[in-house]
Parts: structure tokens; sequence; C-alpha cells
């Protein structure tokens, strides 16, 4: 899944929400995409402040943010989420722009070897890049 972050309310005003741009699933698992619009940050703050001073995310059992980020918790316990694997998406500038999350419904599945890790990178560079030129386009 891809989530950008932005928006504005009605009168002009920044919204700070996220929402799921772009969702991959395999057969047989549903898709949130729809479920996921608008999310406002300020519901999920825990997570959002991780995230950003983390810059990744590594979960493997969803259980061990249960207290930590209950909110975050909830949302992905919904999604049938076990594990997952969140990292900032950044323009140009280097400001935080969205974030690529990667789900399981196993736990432990976020165990990825140096090539694996690598593939991740250059999806997130691909996205960042692309982001920028249809920003741009705007």
């Amino acid at each position: 899944m891809i989530f950008t972050i932005g928006g504005h309310y009605a009168n002009g005003r920044s919204a700070l929400k996220t929402s799921c741009s772009y969702e991959v699933i395999r057969t047989g698992i549903k898709g949130h995409q729809k479920e996921l619009q608008s999310v406002p940050l300020s519901c999920i703050p825990r997570f959002v402040e991780t995230l950003l001073n983390r810059k990744e995310l590594v979960i493997n059992n969803l259980e061990e943010i249960k207290e930590l980020m209950p909110a975050t918790y909830e949302l992905k316990k919904d999604q049938e989420v076990a594990s997952f694997f969140d990292i900032i998406l950044n323009n140009k500038e280097g400001e935080p722009i969205g974030f690529l999350a990667l789900q399981y419904c196993k736990i432990n599945s976020v165990k990825f070897n140096q090539e694996e890790k690598n593939e991740i990178l250059k999806l997130k560079f691909f996205i960042e890049e692309n982001l920028e030129k249809m920003v741009s386009k705007r």
C-alpha cells in the first residue's frame, strides 16, 4: 500500500490526513483501500511520530504495538494484519510525503534478506520519483 499525506478542508486550510493511494493484494486477501481514505493523522499520532523518527517501522507481531499504539493496532487488526513494514516516502527536499506499507496476514513475516531490502528501497525511490512527477504536473 502507498499512503500519501495532504489534502485541504473546504475553507482552504491544510488537512493533515493520509490516504491509501495504491494497493496490491494477493488473491483471496480482502482489500482495504476504500476504508483508508482521508484518515486524520491525529487518529494515529504515536504511529506517525514513531515512523517519522525512525524512518521505517518493523513490526513482526501486531501485539507488540497494542499498548504503545492502540489506534494503529485496532486499525491494522481490523484489516487482519499480523506483521508489517512501513517506510517513509520523501520529496526531493527530504520532507515526508507519505509511506509505503508492506502488510502480512501472518506474524514474523518481516524478515528480509539484503537483496529483498534493496528491492524495497528501489521501489521506495521509484515511488518518490513518480510522486514528484505527478505533483509537478498539477
